[in-house]
């Protein structure tokens, strides 16, 4: 069928054309929106799970949430190199001056740059504020990233308030923060908890952040929910991969729905995979089991390439033997001793630094103590497939 139409969108972070599963996660954004207008505590959310459930389209569907409510939203992704205080004072600088073109909040959005530039004061490497506010100083500015952050997002949440609405934060691939920066994120969303005002977080990482949240700050549990995002129900599956055919007259018959579903065990990005290559097989307005089939080989090569393996190459060489032997244990969560063993390691804290290297760089993760996993769905199917565990090699 005409490429040129072809409904499906598999993408880093783009929206499906039909997004199903995720009505629990969006029912809870809505109410924490409502709540805080009122005054009213809600806790904030942090998403977590693997790769390609979900997490950065669910984020997008919020800041789209919250903008339609008459929110204000800053929306960033954090990499290794972040540094939290300078990627604020930039988000934050430009949705202050949005505010301050409304009569309203002018005044309130002008004291809030002043802070803003007081706590830009201590960004590294000089940052250039570039607007001609003084500093509003004794406020944002002592150096203590907890203390600073909390004053500055408590000022925020005072300058929606004025036009009786609130500021979310909307942050990708959380987990990347380093522990000091978590910590301080954590602590200034409490100070504007406990005052009252209306100031949301909503993060998305992988499945270690619950735990890193915990560790950063014990209260942590009762300031976020932690919403696990995994494979889609079947049913759920069924609608996100039919909808988008049936809106252009396009029908999937029920045995090809089930086989997509088994192929991709429901995960969205794989889904959306499959729907795009069998609807470019598909003849007649109708896709078949057998387009499913034939759709399989080409899902894999994209995959391969667009999904597994640009991860695999910012992997070490011991770092490849060791995912390789973890892989070739089979599927799920491995025991660390086992892959030891495969490594023929004695000194179980000898792959230690590996192990660490991989869990930093995000391509797996420890979902119980002696235990790793890929951050990845069928990564360690890639694996067996294209890198096998050799066990005559060594390091």
């Amino acid at each position: 069928m005409d490429a040129v139409t072809n409904p499906y969108t598999p993408g880093a972070g783009s929206k499906p054309p039909a997004l199903m599963g995720r009505d629990a996660e969006i029912d809870q954004l809505a109410l924490v929106l409502a709540r805080l207008e009122l005054g009213r505590h809600e806790k904030s959310m942090l998403i977590n799970g693997l790769r390609g459930v979900g997490k950065t389209v669910l984020l997008n569907t919020f800041k789209t949430m919250a903008q339609e409510q008459g929110w204000y939203s800053v929306k960033f992704e954090i990499r290794h190199d972040t540094n939290l205080r300078a990627t604020i004072v930039r988000h934050t600088k430009r949705l202050l001056l949005d505010m301050r073109r409304t009569e309203r909040l002018k005044a309130q959005a002008t004291r809030a740059l002043r802070v803003l530039k007081a706590f830009s004061i201590k960004t590294p490497d000089g940052f250039e504020f570039g607007v001609d506010v003084e500093a509003m100083v004794g406020t944002a500015d002592s150096g203590d990233l907890e203390i600073d952050l909390g004053e500055l997002l408590a000022e925020l949440g005072r300058t929606a308030q004025e036009d009786g609405k609130g500021v979310i934060f909307l942050i990708d691939e959380i987990q990347f923060l380093n522990r000091s920066d978590l910590e301080a994120l954590i602590a200034a969303l409490h100070h504007v908890t406990q005052d009252e005002l209306p100031v949301a977080i909503a993060g998305g990482g992988l499945p270690t952040l619950p735990r890193l949240a915990g560790e950063a700050k014990s209260y942590s549990e009762r300031l976020f929910m932690f919403p696990r995002l995994g494979t889609l129900t079947s049913e759920a599956a069924s609608l996100a991969l039919t909808i988008p055919a049936e809106r252009l007259d396009v029908e999937f018959e029920p045995d090809a729905v089930e086989l997509a579903l088994e192929l991709s065990d429901g995960y969205p990005y794989f889904l959306q995979e499959y729907g795009k290559h069998a609807w470019t097989i598909g003849k007649n307005s109708k896709i078949t089991r057998q387009d499913v089939a034939d759709a399989h080989p080409r899902v894999l090569s994209d995959l391969d390439e667009g999904f597994f393996d640009v991860r695999l190459r910012r992997v070490t060489p011991r770092e490849r033997r060791y995912i390789a032997a973890m892989a070739s244990l089979g599927d799920g969560p491995q025991e660390t001793s086992s892959i030891n063993e495969l490594l023929k390691r004695t000194n179980p804290g000898s792959t230690s630094p590996i192990r660490a290297e991989l869990i930093d760089k995000g391509l797996i993760y420890s979902p119980a103590r002696g235990t790793v996993d890929f951050t990845v769905p069928h990564f360690a199917d890639f694996m067996r497939r294209t890198a096998p565990f050799d066990p005559a090699t060594t390091d």
